[in-house]
């Protein structure tokens, strides 16, 4: 059986809190890890029987730094067994991968707008590249390709698309999250996810890709409205946006499957520094993040079953 080699161009929008830093480095080495053994799950399961197996290849860049992947690097062509290279070099770029950051979109930091516009960009020109976003990734990439002064219409309905802090304050750890039927059933490893059996992985933010006015927030039981053809991955009780999906072409996650209890723990107590978190506050969330655990084992939650899902994305098998 040939082999598909997927390169994705991880954007590192952030530093991992130092203890997750020293164990595991960068958000970077971290998706290269979850995203390769996601790809040995992938090639050994019945549902790709058949198909070619695929590979993974993580190119990093600094953009807080202003690295960011060359245009002419990026894919603009359909990938053939065929391709031609040298040997050791990836190819053409097939995906980008923007992380989770501290930071908030409207935070006044130098690298945010560069960082929108390189999305905005390769989102316009470079159809055959695919984008994906987690957490402040996703509401980066909300922000630079649906939220602006425009209104969308939907059922009758005008409405309009913005990052903004979610006044239901910060969701974090293990919440439900109820998948749309018309995102799972692009995703072979979500099939198992029913409003019956809620779909699990780590959240931690404050801010939220919203629909306003809040009369738009719920649509036959599918969250938030999207202007065609986009679709809201699944809603949350704090969170009626959980994800963002065009098919073929982006795909976002507000939670986080390259995080588990540890390293969400870790980042908890970061904010409750940062937030001045009262002491049963921060115990509160650090219980439902640890909802997780299960000592000597992975966490019990869904997290290797979304990663799954973004790499048959990257590879065009949505």
């Amino acid at each position: 059986m040939s082999v598909h080699p997927i390169h994705i161009a991880v954007l590192d929008t952030d530093i991992p809190c130092y203890p997750v830093y020293a164990k595991r480095g960068l958000y970077s080495s971290q998706f290269n890890v979850l995203l390769t053994a996601a790809a040995n799950r992938i090639n050994a399961s019945e549902y790709h029987k058949n198909r070619r197996s695929l590979s993974v290849h993580i190119t990093a860049f600094d953009v807080v730094g202003g690295s960011f992947p060359h245009l002419e690097s990026l894919r603009v062509s359909p990938w053939s067994p065929t391709e031609n290279r040298p040997p050791g070099f990836p190819g053409p770029v097939d995906a980008i991968l923007v992380t989770g950051a501290a930071a908030a979109v409207y935070d006044k930091l130098h690298w945010i707008p560069a960082l929108q516009s390189f999305i905005a960009r390769v989102y316009a020109e470079y159809p055959r590249v695919k984008i994906f976003g987690s957490c402040f990734g996703h509401q980066l990439i909300g922000q630079a390709l649906l939220a602006s002064d425009k209104s969308y219409m939907s059922q009758g309905s005008s409405f309009k698309l913005s990052v903004e802090a979610s006044s239901d304050g910060h969701e974090i750890g293990m919440h439900p999250i109820i998948l749309n039927p018309a995102f799972v059933s692009n995703f072979p490893p979500l099939a198992r996810f029913t409003p019956k059996q809620p779909f699990h992985i780590q959240v931690i933010h404050g801010d939220a890709v919203m629909s306003s006015p809040a009369d738009t927030l719920i649509s036959r039981g599918k969250g938030a409205m999207l202007p065609e053809p986009w679709l809201n991955i699944g809603s949350s009780i704090k969170c009626p946006i959980q994800g963002l999906y065009k098919p073929g072409h982006v795909l976002t996650l507000q939670g986080h499957f390259e995080f588990d209890a540890f390293a969400t723990a870790e980042l908890c107590h970061k904010f409750a520094n940062q937030f001045n978190w009262p002491a049963d506050l921060l115990a509160s969330h650090l219980e439902n993040i640890r909802r997780s655990v299960v000592p000597g084992k992975d966490d019990d939650d869904d997290s290797k079953i979304a990663a799954e899902a973004v790499l048959l994305f990257f590879a065009g098998e949505d």
